[in-house]
């Protein structure tokens, strides 16, 4: 019998592999139940899409669930195509009726339909440029959604996107779809939480205060310790809670890189010691340090130096003082702050509970550990 790593590093397989998040799971069910539109902000690849698909497969029963990933889009086309797509796959499994109506739409906005030989999920595909009347459309699509003997939840991850969208008032027009909708309600994901937050706390802004906030944090140590040894266990290997703590000190107990560490060390196929996950952590930095070595290429001198000097310090609260800039000998504050402001906006260093700290925790431990 096949035995699948437990430690899950993209996607949802279950509940079995999914640690606690019991208060924002009731969190997401309370606010489903009374009509709450939700807005998830977390670091990224903290779990927020895992966390939404556990939440879809809790309240399927009596509501269908769209989830759509809005990264790719480029525009306001794009992101209805994607839209469009997501809601299609859900209704051919779902509902003949609706799916039908659904396509009608989608055909209307110049889009060919086939099915995949092997799943029978539906392919949808828009000719470039040909997408017709795209706003339209997804106020029909969202129109019809209300028709649905379900209640609905779609959820639309990456959010933020919409701000680089080169169309006027997309912020606009998408809430205006929106907050008339009954039968249909939303959770907005994004990983820029500054934009994310821009989006829904501005008082200026299309979206303000017309969601509930969640930020999701680290998972309590103590939860995930003994996740951690009871999933080793199952593939009959032992690790003491001691090292499972340790493994949360490493990745500062970030849902991915905690995921990560896990799936290489229980590969292994043995007993977990100290010495083992000192020497995997190495593995993985070794084989990524093409990538991080690339960085000193893609960064100018000065702002290299800053993510080095951060990331000798794990996370610093004020880069700037003249404390931090006299112990690592940059340069001038007013130097440096552009340097700083240019790197939080390429979002390889972020803001962070008050502290700055660099985004790819792997590629801090590396700078940290294994250069000048």
């Amino acid at each position: 019998m096949y035995n699948m790593n437990p430690f899950i590093v993209s996607g949802f397989e279950g509940p079995e592999y999914f640690c606690n998040r019991k208060s924002e799971i009731n969190k997401l069910r309370e606010a489903f139940d009374n009509r709450r539109n939700i807005t998830m902000f977390s670091l990224r690849r903290m779990g927020k899409s895992a966390l939404v698909k556990y939440h879809f497969e809790i309240i399927k029963r009596y509501a269908d669930c769209i989830y759509s990933d809005l990264f790719p889009a480029q525009s306001f086309e794009d992101m209805t195509e994607l839209i469009a797509k997501s809601i299609a796959s859900q209704y051919k499994l779902t509902g003949k009726i609706l799916f039908n109506k659904i396509i009608s739409i989608v055909k209307s906005m110049g889009a060919s339909l086939s099915f995949n030989e092997l799943t029978g999920a539906p392919e949808i595909n828009f000719a470039v440029g040909k997408i017709h009347n795209h706003k339209k459309n997804l106020a029909d699509i969202f129109n019809l959604l209300e028709t649905s003997n379900k209640k609905v939840l779609i959820a639309l991850d990456e959010f933020q996107i919409i701000r680089t969208f080169s169309e006027k008032n997309s912020e606009a027009y998408l809430r205006s779809l929106i907050q008339n909708l009954k039968n249909v309600n939303f959770i907005f994901l994004g990983s820029n939480n500054s934009v994310m937050e821009s989006i829904f706390t501005d008082s200026k802004k299309p979206f303000y205060q017309s969601t509930q906030y969640m930020m999701l944090d680290e998972i309590d140590n103590k939860e995930y310790s003994g996740f951690i040894v009871n999933q080793f266990q199952k593939g009959k290997y032992k690790i003491a809670i001691n090292d499972a703590e340790l493994i949360l000190k490493i990745c500062r107990s970030h849902t991915y890189y905690v995921q990560y560490l896990c799936n290489r060390l229980y590969s292994k196929g043995t007993n977990i010691s100290n010495e083992i996950i000192y020497r995997t952590l190495d593995e993985i930095l070794q084989e990524n340090e093409p990538v991080f070595s690339n960085y000193k290429n893609l960064l100018t001198n000065l702002q290299w130096k800053l993510v080095s000097s951060i990331s000798k310090e794990d996370r610093i609260k004020e880069p700037l003082s003249i404390s931090f800039i006299k112990k690592y000998d940059l340069n001038s504050a007013s130097s440096l702050k552009r340097a700083l402001d240019s790197l939080l906006k390429k979002e390889i260093i972020i803001y962070y509970k008050d502290h700055f700290q660099l985004n790819d925790l792997f590629f801090s431990i590396w700078l940290k550990n294994y250069t000048l």
